[in-house]
């Protein structure tokens, strides 16, 4: 019974993803007018910064593994890493990515690559700007908070699955003096990072990253309004049941 209703809850996202998909991609189309994210409105200047000073970019996807439950995290850091990455490869340090799963890696290793055959800059690609920095969630946060330092970084971009050591990561930003934007799918986490990052996402605003970056891809604004609609009716169908239940019409 409760495959069948995931199977109608997917079923009726895709139609609502594609509705607005085609919408998007009529001609004289409006804009969609999005809801400010501060931290996303202030990415630009720290990526700016980096470029100008000749500093890295330090773009860390956490400690999720592809295939588990943390796969949708970690592709939301994989989309960030891609649009991001489009405006720093210009930097004399192009960006790092570090990552505690060896297949994340890759993928971010793919990612920037394109990024630079994109830029008509392969040349200048560096295969070890993605890392696996630490097996373990510890591990990883200790390399980081070295990193940090050793690398001359300018700013760090935290998206992906990352737990109470995340605290490691954001005080190690702090002492170097870096802008720290990050957001984490764990309660935890997005309780330390939202009282340590100097720019903190708040829960599903980690999954907004394609939608605001670049002016936003049609499919990132098409996903993201197919997402409020299904949350609406959601919303919709607990409040009915509610009503239901507490008049004695649902048994």
């Amino acid at each position: 019974m409760m495959d069948g209703w995931g199977l109608l809850f997917v079923a009726a996202f895709m139609g609502w993803f594609a509705l607005f998909r085609l919408l998007a991609r009529r001609k004289g189309a409006r804009p969609v007018a999005l809801r400010e994210i501060e931290a996303f409105s202030r990415l630009p200047v720290t990526v700016g910064q980096a470029v100008e000073t000749g500093r890295r970019l330090h773009i860390s996807l956490g400690t999720g593994a592809m295939g588990d439950v943390n796969s949708a995290s970690t592709l939301a850091g994989l989309a960030l890493l891609d649009q991001v990455s489009d405006a720093a490869v210009i930097s004399d340090k192009p960006p790092i990515v570090t990552t505690a799963d060896g297949i994340t890696a890759l993928l971010a290793e793919d990612t920037l690559r394109s990024v630079y055959k994109r830029k008509n800059a392969l040349a200048r690609y560096d295969p070890n700007s993605a890392q696996v920095a630490g097996t373990d969630a510890y591990a990883f946060a200790s390399a980081i908070t070295g990193l940090t330092k050793d690398e001359a970084v300018a700013g760090t971009i935290l998206i992906g699955a990352v737990g109470p050591e995340a605290i490691l990561l954001t005080e190690a930003g702090h002492r170097a003096e870096v802008t720290t934007l990050a957001g984490a799918d764990d309660p935890a986490a997005q309780a330390i990072l939202f009282a340590a990052a100097n720019n903190p996402l708040v829960g599903e605003d980690v999954f907004a990253g394609g939608a605001y970056i670049a002016s936003g891809l049609p499919a990132h604004i098409a996903s993201l309004r197919a997402q409020d609609m299904m949350r609406l009716i959601v919303g919709a169908v607990i409040l009915i049941g509610t009503v239901m239940a507490t008049s004695g019409l649902l048994k």
